[in-house]
């Protein structure tokens, strides 16, 4: 089968399809925009986040989600005139961020409202839209990385390394979820980047240019992993006083991702897990990592779908 992953990230782009082929090796693996369409159609990527902020400012408006269920719904159903063959399955995967990390419940209705206005426009355009409801309810997916793909990483330190090969080691509340991300590092917590040399010689107007990740997490730093991994990967004579790079590193240590060590809890990892869930369900096959998935993204939920699992 041929599974097209459509995310709002440049490291889940680049590296997110390769990490799901070591899951399931008989299968294709690829990544919305292709390489090819933005080669030769120049069209941007990655897609846009629609959770970057509130997703309740969103609400009865269209916004980046739109754009999320175009794109997919035209990956699910082809395009003969692009020389697109359909995919056999399409998840839109985004961060549910710190922004949302108290309603995952609106996300999941942003999506929905969302699906609902693209059938709508295709119905009052008078176009097929029996065709594209069809082909979202049973092709395309929506998942989270909670809170963010960093989280990820943090289980296994073998993806640390790969990532940045960390200077500090990393000091988490003991027995947690990472998908529940939480520091208990104090010298973090603290960190005023005073010892960044690079970035404290700079002019005022210039440091800000620059601020570091976890000096712009501000209050939220001790439950954000991408902040913490661009501490723990410390360089004072870098501008940003670290060298991980979620393009680089990143990109490395998501495409050789530890993933049993995410699922080490069959507790732990609900949302990741959820997608797992969804595509061996799709490619009916065992699923690798059995335990507890997320009640809002799992294929158990009896509600009206619109999509596979919403």
């Amino acid at each position: 089968m041929r599974i097209a992953i459509l995310p709002t990230g440049r490291m889940e782009w680049e590296a997110l399809p390769q990490a799901l082929q070591s899951l399931f090796p008989q299968h294709e693996f690829y990544s919305l925009p292709t390489e090819m369409e933005v080669k030769s159609y120049g069209e941007d990527f990655p897609a846009h986040s629609f959770t970057s902020c509130d997703v309740t400012k969103h609400s009865g408006k269209q916004n980046e989600a739109d754009k999320l269920i175009a794109r997919a719904a035209a990956e699910a159903i082809g395009d003969s005139k692009r020389d697109r063959k359909a995919a056999d399955m399409v998840i839109i995967l985004d961060d549910l961020e710190i922004a949302n990390l108290h309603q995952p419940v609106a996300v999941v209705g942003a999506i929905r409202e969302a699906a609902k206005r693209f059938l709508d426009q295709l119905l009052n355009a008078n176009k097929r839209r029996d065709r594209y409801a069809v082909a979202l309810k049973k092709k395309v997916s929506f998942h989270m990385a909670k809170p963010m793909i960093e989280s990820w990483l943090f289980p296994d330190w073998e993806n640390l390394k790969n990532a940045c090969n960390p200077t500090r080691t990393a000091k988490l509340a003991q027995g947690i979820d990472p998908e529940c991300f939480l520091t208990n590092d104090p010298v973090y917590e603290t960190d005023t980047g005073a010892v960044c040399q690079i970035w404290i010689s700079f002019p005022e107007d210039k440091r800000k240019k620059y601020r570091h990740q976890w000096i712009k997490a501000g209050c939220c730093r001790n439950i954000h992993p991408k902040a913490y991994l661009s501490w723990l990967c410390f360089d004072p004579q870098e501008k940003k006083c670290s060298h991980y790079s979620e393009t680089k590193g990143g990109v490395v240590a998501l495409k050789s991702l530890k993933w049993a060590g995410l699922f080490q809890n069959e507790n732990h990892a609900c949302f990741a897990r959820s997608m797992i869930q969804d595509i061996a369900n799709a490619i009916n096959e065992d699923n690798p990592f059995p335990g507890m998935t997320a009640l809002k993204t799992n294929l158990l939920d009896v509600r009206q779908r619109i999509l596979r699992n919403l």
